[in-house]
């Protein structure tokens, strides 16, 4: 009887080290986060070698682009690192058996060896490209078994055992909840949902099965690091359903505004991920880290990196669209105002400023003002500025002042157009008006709730 209650206690001992001890919580949802993300890079190399019949040559997952050798080895050692801080803190070597008690201990253990020959193995391999040149190498079993089963069995056999514990502690659960030192934060299920992303993941979808032309690749690769840093952000901060819907609509706004090379697109990503956290997570307004992200990816990178799609027109059916769920997601965030303001703005500055260049007279003008209204409107980057990054969630005042906002977005970016290009100068509007009013909300500190 004593031994079942010491036994008892000292499950209950590993599962609180796991979910009280900050440095053990940490390491270990930091490896679940890591191992989480290399499996499903591994679960699209088996796609690719299973479904769509590639060799083991070319299954090469989303981040192909990326060196093979040098991706897993830096991923599984990463992994390896983490999973020895949770071992020795833990102890898990003093609670080994096949009781119930027991089993995730030996479970753990048993992935952590596991692991740590996958690690020789990939060193193994490492060395082969090292000094043969070899892609992709065999390591020291590789040659007996298809490569693409083993790696993904072994990462899964590496990954099940630390995924059981994590649930079983409850310490999964903090990356769905806002954790005690920002608890004011919380609020229901319902704000994961007003999202952007639940209106522009229909809308990306309608839009690549009818031309819109996305790189499928270039997704990938944007979404896969995106929900990579939300994953890994929310070990701290909790949300990770707001973190993860945060990354997809981002990614979305990202490969149907621009396109790009890996590089940019995973520098825009991460330009995006550290701008949404320069300030507090509590301000009010936040800062509106689409636009500034995007504005700095243009300033940054040449035409070849990163080129908006400014002057793609005529996509009708794709504008409609656009049109009815624009409409429908600014009614449902109460932004519909700020919306329209900004599109009529925009269209009273700089419909007549591009007229007067054509030195029509005003009858010609009057003519042609329409025309040239609609072929704005039907620009698919304008409308995404329109209805989906002037207003995005909690970055514009909500007091007498939102009127104000889109006036000053297309004002300063008529202003910032007469040196720089129409789609940059569009985004700074909208960052310099964003930054306008932080500053102004916090040092002015203005009566209610910006």
């Amino acid at each position: 009887m004593k031994n079942e209650i010491f036994e008892a206690q000292k499950q209950v001992y590993l599962e609180s080290v796991l979910y009280r001890d900050k440095v053990t919580y940490v390491a270990a949802l930091t490896a679940f986060v890591a191992q989480t993300l290399h499996m499903f890079e591994h679960s699209v190399q088996m796609y690719q070698h299973v479904v769509l019949g590639l060799p083991t040559k070319l299954s090469n997952g989303l981040l192909f682009f990326l060196d093979l050798e040098w991706n897993h080895f830096f991923f599984n050692t990463i992994y390896l690192l983490l999973l020895s801080i949770v071992l020795a803190r833990m102890r898990v070597w003093e609670s080994l058996g096949w009781h119930d008690s027991k089993l995730l201990p030996t479970l753990f253990l048993g992935g952590f060896l596991i692991q740590s020959y996958h690690v020789v193995e990939h060193t193994a391999r490492l060395y082969e490209f090292l000094t043969t040149g070899c892609t992709p190498c065999t390591g020291i079993i590789g040659g007996f078994f298809n490569m693409v089963h083993l790696h993904f069995f072994l990462n899964l056999a590496a990954y099940l055992p630390l995924t059981l514990l994590l649930i079983k502690s409850g310490a999964l659960s903090r990356l769905l909840i806002v954790h005690d030192w920002s608890e004011s934060d919380k609020q229901g299920w319902l704000k994961y949902f007003e999202s952007p992303a639940t209106t522009l993941v229909p809308l990306f979808a309608y839009g690549f099965f009818t031309g819109y032309s996305i790189d499928v690749d270039i997704f990938g690769v944007t979404l896969f690091t995106a929900v990579g840093l939300s994953f890994f952000a929310s070990v701290f901060e909790g949300r990770f359903a707001e973190n993860f819907m945060e990354a997809v609509a981002f990614s979305i706004l990202a490969v149907m505004s621009f396109n790009m090379s890996y590089f940019s697109a995973i520098s825009l990503v991460f330009l995006s991920f550290f701008a949404s956290r320069m300030f507090r997570m509590d301000l009010r307004p936040k800062l509106n880290h689409p636009a500034l992200s995007m504005a700095l990816i243009l300033l940054i990178s040449s035409p070849s990196l990163a080129a908006s799609r400014w002057g793609t027109y005529n996509l009708y059916t794709f504008f409609t669209v656009l049109l009815l769920l624009g409409i429908a997601r600014a009614a449902l965030s109460k932004s519909l105002d700020v919306v329209l303001i900004y599109i009529f703005s925009w269209i009273v500055i700089f419909i007549p400023a591009q007229l007067s260049l054509l030195e029509t007279t005003l009858s010609e003008a009057l003519l042609l003002f329409p025309s040239a209204a609609l072929k704005m409107l039907t620009n698919p980057l304008f409308g995404l500025l329109a209805f989906f990054i002037v207003p995005y969630p909690s970055t514009f005042p909500e007091n007498r002042l939102r009127y104000l906002y889109p006036l000053l977005c297309s004002g300063l970016a008529y202003l910032v157009s007469q040196s720089l290009p129409i789609d940059l100068a569009a985004y700074i509007g909208v960052a310099l008006s964003n930054i306008a009013f932080i500053i102004y909300a916090n040092f002015k500190r203005l009566p209610g709730d910006m």
